[in-house]
């Protein structure tokens, strides 16, 4: 009996010792039918962004917008929303934007930039400060990283990493 008691005592410490971001993705497995493979696939994904916004300064967003969403949780059939948190997503998204040169989108971009160029030259080239970067919120930053920590060469990916680097970007919890 006494064995027991230990037991649940630590079983009950692991559960009060989740994250928002945690309990989020908890959120998002159970309403989505996943795995726990897959729930702890987006928990290390949600650790991952909590590291890339902290190199971003954007750490207080990151937790204004996993605290909205851990409390505004819904599910509608299989679909996950978090009504009311827009504001903090759309704070937490042009932060990262704003300092994508301190996060995976800077880092994946820089990396492609240095891929030699396949295609023949046009006439007359593009004018560089004329392109607009694309978008690099929490789930840009989130499959950056994928696409990084699962392809060995940017330039020159193999099947079998684009898909491991798909498969990862999938349990983005954003």
């Amino acid at each position: 009996m006494k064995r027991r008691i230990i037991v649940l005592l630590f079983v009950l410490a692991a559960v009060g010792c989740a994250t928002k971001a945690d309990n989020v993705c908890q959120d998002i497995s159970y309403c989505t039918t996943q795995s726990s493979d897959q729930e702890h696939a987006c928990e290390a994904q949600a650790k991952q962004l909590a590291r890339e916004a902290a190199a971003s300064d954007c750490s207080s967003q990151y937790n204004a917008y996993f605290d909205c969403a851990a409390d505004k949780y819904q599910c509608n059939g299989n679909v996950v929303s978090f009504p009311g948190c827009e504001s903090a997503r759309d704070d937490l998204d042009s932060c990262l934007n704003a300092q994508r040169a301190n996060n995976a989108c800077g880092e994946l971009a820089s990396k492609l930039d240095q891929c030699p160029d396949l295609t023949p030259p046009d006439p007359a080239p593009p004018d560089p400060s004329a392109t607009t970067p694309p978008p690099c919120g929490g789930p840009e930053v989130c499959s950056s990283r994928c696409y990084l920590d699962n392809v060995a060469n940017v330039c020159r990916p193999q099947p079998n990493e684009l898909a491991r680097a798909a498969q990862c970007a999938q349990q983005c919890p954003l």
